[in-house]
């Protein structure tokens, strides 16, 4: 018998051996960077968001996302004239009209009576805060766990105490809105824009289930329709009023709205 026999199975083994720990050790260091970096399969998106942002009660209509809505907000993206984010608007009455009117065009800000909530939809930590120039300030939030996620609150008046770097909670209330105010939420991964609601998990959404949203795609029109359908812009505004459209689809309509307030 060959003395080398025994030899080479062991050193066989050996091999096997370490080509398991080998494989094992990198889909390990895999699994704890894709943890770390908080990367994200566009074909299956995590639903990372832990409680709605806003006073559902208090809001009558949802712009859908690319819709003809507010101004361009493509920047980036790979596409272009059309809203990627959603706006969440009250109903107006003529009370707010009128505030309006005498305040140049503009909703009056907050009273402390009749303030419309606002919430971190997630937990993690602020990692900006902007002036909206218009109303109120722009609150970045990154959740914990996706560093490639930044959740984009617009219009906020912050709570005091509210600033970058501090770590907040899901459904920590952070800010109001005045109550003739709309409010708007932006979402992006890297330079790819995500609809509220495509990350949004189902006991969530129950909640506009209830006010008669049937389906989340109500609320998202596709790339390949608005491709098919563009809309026209001039710089970054709109060229056409399409929110004065009543058959522009830009919105959803919320039922059982209270405007008890």
């Amino acid at each position: 018998m060959d003395e080398q026999e025994p030899k080479k199975k062991s050193y066989k083994w050996v091999w096997i051996v370490a080509g398991i720990l080998l494989v094992t050790a990198a889909l390990l260091i895999g699994f704890n960077f894709k943890n770390i970096q908080g990367t994200t399969d566009p074909s299956n998106l995590p639903e990372f968001i832990q409680a709605d942002f806003i006073d559902l009660d208090r809001i009558y209509s949802i712009s859908k996302f690319r819709s003809g809505s507010g101004h361009d907000f493509s920047q980036g993206s790979g596409e272009k004239c059309r809203s990627m984010k959603h706006y969440f608007n009250v109903q107006m009455s003529q009370e707010g009209e009128q505030l309006r009117n005498q305040n140049n065009g503009m909703p009056p800000g907050p009273d402390g009576k009749n303030d419309i909530s606002i919430y971190s939809p997630v937990e993690g930590k602020i990692t900006a805060i902007q002036s909206d120039q218009t109303l109120g300030e722009q609150i970045y939030i990154q959740p914990t766990g996706y560093t490639d996620i930044k959740i984009r609150l617009f219009h906020i008046y912050k709570l005091e105490g509210i600033k970058k770097g501090r770590a907040v909670k899901a459904g920590e209330k952070i800010g109001v809105i005045g109550r003739y105010q709309n409010t708007d939420i932006a979402i992006t991964r890297g330079s790819d824009y995500l609809s509220y609601f495509e990350v949004m998990p189902d006991n969530i959404f129950a909640k506009y289930q209830a006010r008669g949203v049937k389906d989340r795609r109500e609320l998202i029109i596709t790339q390949e329709y608005r491709d098919a359908n563009p809309l026209k812009c001039s710089g970054e505004q709109f060229a056409v009023n399409y929110d004065a459209d009543p058959n522009s689809g830009n919105f959803i309509y919320l039922s059982g709205y209270s405007s008890n307030f």
